[in-house]
């Protein structure tokens, strides 16, 4: 069912499926199951919490969960009333945690019990925040204390499970702010509308062709975008059932997407590995799973989940940020289908196309001047349908101006355009380096090292120098109990890139820094590198 563009507001979209819906499951957490109506009266009882504690429409709230079902009632709530919620990963602590809550400007904060020594170790200079909700599984009131107001959860939503807005909610008001991975710097906060919401999980249901029986389940974390969009609001929009759990375990993964009948999952980064390398058993080809998608993953990580596992659907086929949606797809399901016929498996887990009913697209140089077919460009973009995207980074106007340069939104991604309409993604422009000359793919580099059998993961960085250019560092995870020394390497590299690509040194490391989502914090390592540690590979 869609929605006039004045109705596509989350609270209201609840309010109208929980009637439909009455007693059908809505969701499962872990063992626990909630209904259609369940869902509604609780995110009520939230809302009405909030309007307790003197919050009212645009006030901003940060929340510091694990997955748990109260973190969907309370985005729920937060949506009926208007207060904007800013959902952060847990792991934070100190001067990102201050920063995150300082531009926030964070009138409430929602944390888990566990999490209370972190706000202690700033409380001073958290002068926005006014109100902390505290989040304790036992029930038992927390023995650190802090100097602001607190309440518990359970005494938090002791309210009525009817409620009414005070204020009317539109489809073009901030619903949440998403923190970026922050790669390159400082997080920053998406501000993101209702109607975004909206648009994104109708794409999404378009694209995948989500059906009106099916599961979806997802083991990603609700902090992030993607669970929130990919997850729980196609399940909403189609009148379906989703199933989440606390966190992703590749062990329990198989029996967790059987126990609840899933039809539909996401993976993100590493989690695909992870997956794929497990031992393969007659269990694999057991599931309801019909359609997966996630990434980045390579056309031999598609077509093993596709034959090992069974699954009918298996692709990324779109470009998207946090910030702008799906700035490229594959949106036409017939498309996918007979891609995947022709075995072209290297579209299905790219970029896809422009659709021009959804966003104008261009790649550009630096000066913003179009770049030809088959050249390297920043992919840029605006959007056709109103408040489908961002609206700015939360009190960073000049972050807000600079990625709008010149009314276009600067993705900071690197991508070609082929003769078939399809675009390949090249890097990111800030990860993109120049040798001898010519520009190297960070992205390219790392491809080709991870297809050796010995390396579980790595990450290229340029390493300036002083001629302005780059020498290439491979940052490498080895699997478990394997060697590789720099000749090995070499002549691995040799044989499957050209010369001004080849790194120039080599590290071996124990863990790569990641984002939440599973990206290489590049600027981390540049930020730990000591030469004199380095491997240099060859002279």
């Amino acid at each position: 069912m869609t929605y006039p563009i004045k109705k596509r507001v989350l609270g209201y979209i609840l309010e109208d499926k929980a009637r439909k819906n009455f007693d059908k499951t809505f969701f499962y957490f872990e063992d626990k199951k909630f209904t259609y109506s369940e869902t509604n009266q609780f995110a009520n009882r939230v809302a009405n919490g909030y309007l307790s504690l003197g919050m009212r429409k645009g006030d901003k709230v940060i929340v510091m969960l694990p997955n748990c079902a109260e973190f969907v009632f309370n985005w729920f709530g937060c949506a009926k009333l208007g207060v904007v919620e800013s959902p952060i990963n847990p792991a934070l602590l100190g001067d990102v945690l201050r920063h995150v809550i300082l531009i926030t400007n964070a009138k409430a904060l929602l944390i888990h019990e566990d999490f209370i020594d972190r706000i202690k170790s700033l409380q001073d200079e958290l002068t926005c925040v006014e109100k902390v909700i505290i989040y304790s599984p036992s029930g038992k009131k927390p023995k650190s204390e802090l100097k602001f107001p607190t309440i518990l959860f359970d005494e938090f939503v002791d309210q009525s499970s009817e409620f009414s807005a005070p204020e009317e909610i539109h489809y073009y008001d901030p619903l949440q702010i998403i923190y970026t991975s922050g790669t390159t710097g400082p997080s920053k906060g998406a501000v993101l509308p209702h109607h975004a919401m909206y648009v994104y999980a109708m794409d999404t249901i378009e694209s995948f062709g989500f059906k009106s029986d099916d599961i979806h389940f997802s083991a990603l974390p609700l902090f992030h975008i993607n669970i929130r969009y990919f997850t729980i609001v196609p399940a909403l929009l189609n009148d379906t059932t989703f199933a989440m759990v606390e966190r992703f375990s590749v062990k329990k993964f198989w029996d967790q997407v059987r126990k609840y009948n899933a039809t539909n999952f996401t993976l993100l980064g590493a989690m695909i590995t992870f997956i794929l390398n497990q031992p393969p058993s007659e269990k694999d080809k057991d599931n309801s799973v019909r359609t997966f998608q996630g990434g980045p993953m390579t056309t031999e990580q598609a077509k093993e989940l596709h034959e090992r596992f069974n699954i009918e659907e298996v692709s990324l086929g779109f470009f998207g940020m946090t910030e702008a949606n799906w700035i490229t797809s594959i949106l036409n399901l017939q498309e996918r289908k007979t891609l995947r016929a022709q075995g072209k498996w290297e579209l299905l887990v790219g970029m896809g196309k422009e659709n021009k009913e959804r966003y104008e697209v261009k790649l550009v140089d630096d000066f913003d001047n179009e770049v030809p077919v088959g050249q390297p460009g920043e992919i840029i973009c605006r959007p056709t349908r109103p408040f489908s995207m961002m609206m700015e980074y939360i009190n960073m106007p000049d972050k807000t101006l600079e990625a709008f340069r010149n009314m276009w939104f600067h993705t900071g991604d690197i991508a070609e355009k082929g003769s078939d309409g399809f675009f390949y993604f090249v890097d990111r422009k800030k990860d993109y380096m120049r040798r001898r000359g010519e520009n190297v793919s960070s992205y390219e580099v790392e491809v080709s090292i991870n297809a050796n059998s010995k390396v579980a993961e790595s990450a290229a960085v340029g390493i300036k120098t002083p001629e302005g250019e780059d020498e290439i560092l491979i940052v490498i995870r080895l699997k478990e109990g394997e060697f590789l020394s720099p000749q090995e390497l070499y002549a691995w590299c040799q044989q499957r890139m050209a010369k001004f690509m080849i790194p120039k040194y080599m590290k071996i490391v124990d863990k790569i820094p990641k984002t939440p989502t599973g990206r290489s914090e590049k600027y981390k390592i540049r930020e730990s590198i000591d030469r004199e540690t380095l491997v240099k590979i060859y002279d």
